[in-house]
């Protein structure tokens, strides 16, 4: 059902147009180098701070004080769902896909190489971003404050890496990259409002489920969704001809 819904937003949102239309991108050897490279440097380092990252002690957790946790952000400990984690999951393997959807349209797929290489940028920058905030700030996730919990799930190592969201800012990151590049090919198209809508709705639906599985905060949600949904305007832009 979840897969269908998906789909279908993506169909309505991505038309395909005919019309020829300029490339709107151009790359430059050292600027591709520096995006790629000190992508996979961040994740490098996260992959080292991820050594020394030990997960809770039943102490530890017994410790831990919802009160503390801001208000608007509170109700999140109250959620501990799995099929909405399994439908989150679901939607991120699903939203791999749509970057595809760009090769329906001639224009973009004459530039395959060239968008393939900005999407792939896009992307480790967003995978970076998340690994190295996940090592750094340790955040607690929802459900470990959930008394109904089971403490062997409080106590795997994940369970304390909840800031940020790796599934909304990636989701954010492949919609937003894939409406920006589409709407660069196409700017004069009368479908611009149906693709971006398309592009808010999919990750804000990830976001929502993510906190409905206990796995996020709702300041985690927004703050990754800001952050996968900049990096996926933003780096199509910089690349875009002047």
């Amino acid at each position: 059902m979840t897969k269908n819904i998906l789909f279908a937003v993506l169909l309505a949102s991505m038309p395909v147009l005919t019309v020829a239309a300029q490339t709107p991108y151009k790359l430059s050897g050292r600027g591709e180098a520096a995006w790629v490279g000190g992508s996979g440097i961040g994740i490098g380092v996260s992959f080292l701070l991820r050594h020394n990252t030990p997960a809770f002690t039943p102490d530890q957790v017994a410790m831990l004080d919802a009160g503390r946790i801001p208000a608007f952000d509170r109700f999140a400990t109250r959620h501990y769902s799995a099929v909405a984690r399994r439908e989150s999951d679901i939607f991120l393997i699903s939203s791999t896909a749509i970057p595809l959807l760009l090769l329906a349209d001639p224009a973009i797929r004459h530039d395959a190489p060239k968008v393939a290489l900005i999407t792939g940028e896009v992307m480790f920058v967003n995978t970076a971003l998340t690994l190295l905030s996940k090592e750094i700030v340790h955040r607690p996730r929802p459900f470990v404050y959930n008394p109904a919990v089971p403490l062997s799930e409080k106590l795997n190592r994940d369970a304390r890496l909840s800031y940020f969201s790796g599934h909304t800012s990636t989701v954010a990151a492949l919609t937003f990259s894939t409406a920006k590049i589409w709407s660069d090919y196409h700017p004069g198209s009368n479908w611009r409002p149906v693709v971006w809508a398309g592009a808010v709705v999919i990750p804000a639906t990830v976001g929502y489920l993510r906190m409905r599985a206990g796995k996020h905060f709702l300041s985690d949600v927004a703050s990754d969704f800001v952050v996968g949904s900049v990096t996926g305007w933003l780096i199509p832009q910089l690349h875009h001809r002047r």
